[in-house]
């Protein structure tokens, strides 16, 4: 995200557009530099190494006995039990994304073994910015390696948890800020080669809020990792056209679920210590589902949580309608559901057609 009177790379106010579109420039090293995933660096240092703004209990789905699936369920157990404190903090903030990252894991599991008959290879994910690779991590260990994980973050704190769990067989880390990791970088190490032909699932963690604004130049970056039949996921927070309604639900998400975990001290010196730059690169719905819709063919939002969305984006309307399939309904607890939660199309560039 950006700080206020910062410039893009390419010269315009940040929120006017413009990212990084390649590793190593001094245009990229100002663009990540002038952001607030480098401003809050200390903030997240702190959580990361579990000083601050830890979980009172570890976080556990409300609504397990709605879940028939057990492999679901173990999934859920995986990822709350191998999860360093900065993605315990991120499941105890949003609601439902224990059993939204899981829907997804699972399908995605399921999905490579269905193509593996017809597609003979591993598959690859990668997580941008993701914390401890939790995520990334458990996919791989649920895939039986069948899907090779990457997962990157600038946040030195995360790596060590990361190593403490991974399996270096089948995940590997970036420690740079996603606007580092480019094609030629997975080209150039010999620790990525299993990434140079391009990611099958690519996982954007909520991330691009903390740089800045600009969609359509954030998405492109990620895109050009992207195998051409890959499914692309961005996990966002957005903001609201009725600001009273963005409220309201933001209440929910404190005094509902984070009241779970955190002390109301600690939820109000969040919201004072970093919620303001982390909200200054929030974006609308219209506006992100615009920009993927004029990067993919296909774009279906498939969760909601208060004021956190999920969308879907590929180029493929087969390989996305197959991964539809798989994952079913979302499981969301029904006090943060605040409208329709069922997959839908919302954008893309081939409109006359379904998926």
């Amino acid at each position: 995200m950006t700080a206020e009177g910062t410039t893009a790379p390419d010269g315009t106010p940040h929120g006017a557009g413009g990212a990084p579109r390649g590793a190593g420039g001094e245009e990229a090293l100002e663009y990540i530099a002038a952001s607030s995933m480098i401003g809050l660096a200390d903030r997240f240092d702190d959580i990361a190494t579990g000083r601050d703004q830890v979980p009172r209990v570890p976080v556990r789905s409300t609504i397990r006995d709605a879940v028939h699936d057990r492999r679901l369920l173990d999934y859920q157990d995986a990822m709350t039990e191998r999860s360093g404190p900065l993605f315990q903090h991120f499941m105890a903030s949003v609601p439902g994304i224990l059993e939204e990252m899981s829907r997804v894991g699972v399908a995605l599991c399921r999905l490579a073994e269905r193509r593996s008959a017809a597609e003979p290879r591993d598959f690859t994910f990668y997580e941008a910015d993701a914390f401890d690779g939790t995520n990334g991590r458990t996919l791989a260990a649920f895939s039986q390696g069948r899907v090779k994980t990457l997962t990157s973050s600038p946040n030195r704190a995360n790596e060590p948890w990361f190593r403490r769990y991974a399996d270096p067989e089948v995940s590997r880390y970036f420690p740079e800020s996603l606007f580092r990791l480019t094609s030629r970088t997975l080209h150039e190490r010999a620790e990525y080669a299993p990434f140079r032909d391009g990611v099958d699932f690519l996982y954007e963690t909520a991330a691009f809020q903390f740089y800045g604004k600009e969609r359509a130049a954030q998405i492109e970056h990620v895109a050009g990792l992207l195998r051409p039949d890959g499914l692309a996921f961005f996990l966002e927070k957005l903001n609201h056209p009725d600001p009273r309604e963005y409220r309201r639900r933001e209440r929910v998400k404190d005094e509902v679920h984070k009241a779970a975990y955190f002390a109301p001290e600690d939820i109000e010196r969040k919201r004072r210590q970093m919620l303001l730059r982390m909200t200054d690169g929030q974006v609308g719905f219209d506006e992100l589902a615009a920009a993927l819709g004029d990067r993919f063919h296909h774009v279906h939002v498939i969760w909601h949580a208060t004021n956190f969305y999920e969308f879907v984006a590929s180029d493929d309307g087969g390989r996305l309608a197959e991964f539809l399939e798989l994952a079913g309904d979302p499981l969301i607890p029904e006090e943060f559901r605040f409208e329709d939660a069922s997959a839908r199309r919302v954008g893309g560039r081939e409109r006359g057609r379904t998926v």
